[in-house]
């Protein structure tokens, strides 16, 4: 294959052909006894920098050409990039994100007691908290999506899978790149970036981002555009260094640091309860209850919206998506998330060690955030001072005492008071900061012997102050104007009543400080018995890691915790350990084929569940003494199991895998009310397990040396086997059978057509991509019992086009070059739900849409 066909298949390949080496790279990077061919795709997953190809994982690589082309900057983007992974985005802040892998998501709650099944690494060092991992990347080099646990090399947490982003080094000669764009919705786009180029052993190159939307809805009550919701504007820098100490150590010291701030996505009204009762129902021959919604839609009717702009209630709640909506909050968020890396790495003639001391910070701020979806509502007040208000005086004067009968009139006469109050509004204050160590050895490259070595340390500190402020919706004809309580007048007082549905406003508030630990030593060797041209390999790894958590509450209610009693209660901590690893057995009978066979075990870290109830009759906690205690929840495990083939046929590739996981000790919420709080919490419990069973195929076939095709499919069969929740008596019960499971679409696809060719005499180049991704429906939340609204609240089918028109390599004069791309995302405006709230108790579940199209033009200079 000719240097250009190179060019064009690196240049194009997305999943499946995205790294790829220059042939001299190539050639001097490929490990022994590999396909020694120019198109080398190189991923460091095993620690080493080996080919795509004969790396024996589930491995789905982007590289730098893709990510430009594509316009991948942060985890949002990588949806459908690979099979079986899907991420939806934020609820109320910019850097967010939900990532799934082979049907395992990171938690949809943000608290910082929870730990993600999804291991997120930038540069190898590992990201804790979900909730700050999804910001602007600058520089990226290649992106590494690694499904099925990780236990041994990364670690825990990742029984899901692994994301690692790579990012560029500095080169040895010096460049500058300007880049802008521009598009609808206002889009701005500007990016600098250069390097010094080899200066006495020392490189250093810096780059900085602004990037910025207005609202992709507009909301009536924000006069600003830069402000509805969806709008962003967010400044990155980032700062890399490269020395040569000697010449077998290298330091390498990477900072980044970014800010976004912008209007939280909007919550669209999607569903209120009616006043249709939701009965008992039998699971597995015991009685559970279902949550009764609120009937909202009753309150709706009764109440108005003060801003002359906007609909009235009832019109606000609809399954389609909006485009001119009424939010009585603009849902600022700000997020700051900065970081440093050291590396030392000395390489000696058959080993390297590797140190890599990491500090990483996040700081948010939600300034507020209305998740009801509508403008300023007022409504009915309940109060019982004003029960009788606006009730006939014949009536009030049965109830009245004889000394207070006068009054009968003026109650009469005098109308239920109203009150404004807003269905749901939260604010939320946030902070992380960590702080992470970890020494690799590895050895014997190019041997019959393979070995990796290493030691990790990590420390996180936490802090979040979450008030909310939010409206419960009471039936006073079912709840006060009763037969029980009034006798032969309950009928007359419920005909009469003025006022059925009233609102009880209600404050609550999360606070807490979390702090975690944790140690491990891990080891993976691989063997090739006869050399290490030997087709056969066995590889086993093993990881020992040692958790500690802590953690303090001060307050999960209206008022915060102040007796010595309750301040002791919650603030605990707990260990947790769990040895991880995998054996993996590979047979390459050719330089083109690769067949192998996995076991692996993966853990998730125990923790503690921030919105723990306090609740005396807890199920879960039948010791009296650990009742109203913060209780951790232990370490989750899971057994899995994996084949797959790897075949390189010169102008294709196919690469498949079929899975079976068993997910063991499952950590599982359980709801339950809150005393006295005004809210209602939830206890997690160990007692979960579900399997999951699939295949997943990529292939990508080069038709000619400019047209390249490329797919790729996932099939996922998720079998919850237990899932607990408390019976009517208050026993925890299995009610697998009637569970959905969440964020777990049954089918992912993804497919594009590329073509890429030089046009006139000189080396300018066109490339047009159009891509297509689809995604299975999917519930958001997988218990009926406890979600009302989980039809109006789950994700339909969606299948999403992208195209992009690039032509670049333009002469501009003095060895310059240009190049100036169109793009378009969701260009067919596809309406689909990306993320929703059931807050069933309350009565609403809302909706947060995708983004509608979007398209712009960028243009770069290379100097």
């Amino acid at each position: 294959m000719t240097g250009k066909t190179t060019r064009r298949f690196c240049l194009l390949g997305a999943s499946t052909l995205a790294i790829c080496a220059t042939p001299a790279l190539a050639q001097s990077s490929t490990p022994q006894g590999a396909y020694e061919d120019s198109n080398v795709i190189i991923v460091s997953a095993n620690k080493r920098e080996q080919t795509l190809q004969e790396t024996p994982i589930a491995i789905t690589a982007v590289s730098a050409q893709e990510v430009e082309l594509r316009g991948i900057s942060e985890t949002k983007d990588l949806s459908a990039v690979a099979p079986n992974v899907t991420v939806s985005g934020a609820t109320t802040n910019a850097t967010a994100a939900v990532v799934t892998i082979r049907g395992i998501p990171t938690p949809g709650d943000e608290t910082q007691g929870f730990d993600s099944p999804i291991g997120l690494y930038l540069d190898g060092v590992y990201l804790a908290r979900a909730a700050a991992a999804s910001f602007e990347i600058g520089e990226i080099e290649r992106i590494e999506v690694l499904r099925g646990p990780q236990g041994t090399l990364f670690g825990r947490n990742t029984t899901g899978g692994a994301i690692n982003y790579i990012t560029k080094r500095p080169t040895d000669d010096a460049n500058l790149k300007l880049k802008f764009g521009y598009g609808n919705y206002n889009s701005q786009l500007a990016r600098l970036s250069f390097n010094t180029g080899d200066r006495g052993g020392v490189r250093i190159s810096a780059g900085y981002l602004y990037k910025a939307r207005d609202g992709i809805l507009d909301n009536l009550l924000e006069p600003d555009d830069s402000k509805d919701p969806g709008s962003y504007k967010t400044h990155s820098v980032r700062v890399a260094l490269e020395a040569d100490i000697a010449d077998n150590l290298l330091l390498t010291n990477v900072f980044d640091w970014t800010q976004t701030k912008g209007g939280a996505p909007y919550n669209q009204l999607a569903a209120v309860g009616d006043g249709t009762f939701r009965p008992n129902v039998t699971i597995g021959g015991y009685t559970f209850a279902q949550v009764q919604p609120a009937n909202v839609l009753g309150y709706l009717n009764e109440a108005t919206v003060l801003e002359s702009q906007c609909s009235q209630p009832v019109a606000s709640i609809s399954l389609k998506r909006l485009d001119k909506v009424c939010s009585e909050s603009n849902g600022l968020a700000l997020d700051q998330v900065y970081g440093n890396m050291t590396r030392l790495e000395w390489t000696g003639d058959s080993i390297l060690i590797r140190s890599t001391t990491a500090f990483r910070w996040w700081k948010n701020r939600i300034y507020g955030t209305d998740l009801d979806g509508m403008g300023t509502l007022k409504g009915p007040l309940f109060s019982q001072a004003t029960l009788f208000n606006g009730m006939p005086e014949s009536l009030i004067g049965f109830v009245l005492p004889p000394a207070q009968a006068a009054f009968a009139p003026f109650i009469a006469a005098t109308p239920v008071p109203e009150v404004v109050q807003g269905l749901f509004n939260a604010q939320n204050t946030r902070r992380q900061k960590q702080f992470s160590q970890e020494l690799e050895i590895v050895g014997g490259t190019g041997s019959s012997f393979e070995w990796v070595l290493g030691g990790f340390y990590f420390k996180e500190s936490g802090y979040e102050l979450n008030p909310q402020n939010f409206g419960f919706v009471l039936d006073t004809n079912l709840a006060v104007f009763t037969d029980a309580s009034f006798g032969p007048l309950g009928a007359a007082f419920r005909a009469a009543n003025p006022a059925r549905y009233r609102i009880i406003p209600q404050q609550s508030t999360l606070g807490y400080f979390a702090r975690g630990e944790s140690y491990a030593i891990y080891g993976q060797g691989t063997y090739r018995p006869g050399g290490a041209d030997s087709p056969f390999g066995v590889t086993v790894g093993l990881r020992y890691s040692w958790d500690k958590k802590e953690f303090e509450r001060f307050q999960n209610g209206a008022t915060p915790y102040t007796s010595a009693v309750d301040l002791a209660l919650n603030k605990r901590s707990a260990k947790f350990s769990q040895p991880t690893g995998h054996i993996t057995l590979d047979y390459q009978p050719t330089n083109r084929i690769n067949l192998y066979a996995k076991a692996a075990r993966g853990y998730r870290s125990g923790g503690f569940n921030a919105r723990q109830s306090t609740q005396q009759d807890n199920p879960a906690t039948p010791d009296v003494n650990e009742e109203i205690a913060l209780i951790p929840f232990n370490e989750e495990k899971i057994d899995a199991y994996e084949v797959g083939a790897k075949f390189d046929f010169g102008r294709a590739r196919l690469n498949l895998a079929a899975f079976h996981n068993i997910y063991k000790d499952q950590q599982v919420t359980v709801p339950i009310p809150i005393v006295g709080g005004g809210s209602f919490g939830t206890q997690v419990v160990n007692a979960g397990k579900t399997t999951y069973t699939g295949f997943e195929a990529e292939a990508a076939v080069n038709l000619t040396d400019a047209l390249l095709l490329e797919g790729s499919f996932g099939y996922l069969d998720i079998k919850v086997k237990q899932l607990p929740a408390a019976d009517i008596n208050g026993d925890l019960r299995n009610i697998a059978s009637v569970v959905t499971p969440g964020l777990a679409p049954k089918y992912t696809g993804a497919a594009s057509i590329a073509w890429s060719d030089t046009i006139g005499s000189g080396d300018t180049r066109l490339t047009a991509r159009l891509g297509w991704t689809y995604t299975s429906k999917q519930a958001l939340f997988p218990n009926p019992l406890t979600a009302p609204f989980q039809a109006e609240t789950s994700s339909g089918a969606r299948s999403l086009f992208n195209a992009q028109l690039r032509v670049s390599e333009i002469e501009i004069g003095n060895g310059n070059k240009l190049a100036v791309q169109l793009w378009g995302k969701n260009i067919f405006d596809k309406e689909y739900l990306s993320r929703s709230v059931d807050l069933g108790q309350l009565g609403f579940g809302t909706a947060i849409y995708g983004d509608p199209a979007t398209f712009g033009i960028e243009a770069e200079i290379a100097f």
